[in-house]
């Protein structure tokens, strides 16, 4: 079974590793990635360790995914590639994800 989140990784991703794109929804949030405009895109600068495109590459990859993946698709990915437990669905990660999101829209 594909993997949509995976697929969107490699369209836009540039080679960036699929950890770093997770680490940048689970710390940000679906709610605040979603709401992300090209515009704010555009005006990312480096950060000192990572130049102007990648961030602004990391940025519009992980709201790709947050735009056009369901949550199962992010949930897969993420164990396939951050657990390595393989391609398989759990339900507990789940919940999980949606808690952190959860929590940060309050």
């Amino acid at each position: 079974m594909e993997n949509k989140a995976k697929r969107i990784c490699d369209e836009y991703g540039n080679s960036i590793p699929y950890v770093m794109i997770l680490s940048y929804i689970l710390d940000k949030g679906q709610t605040t990635i979603s709401q992300i405009e090209d515009d704010d895109i555009e005006n990312l600068e480096e950060n000192g360790l990572m130049t102007k495109d990648f961030v602004q590459t990391l940025v519009r990859t992980a709201r790709e995914v947050v735009w056009n993946c369901d949550q199962s698709d992010i949930v897969r990915l993420f164990k396939s590639e951050w657990c390595c437990s393989g391609e398989r669905y759990d339900p507990d990660l789940e919940q999980f994800v949606n808690i952190v999101d959860d929590e940060e829209g309050e």
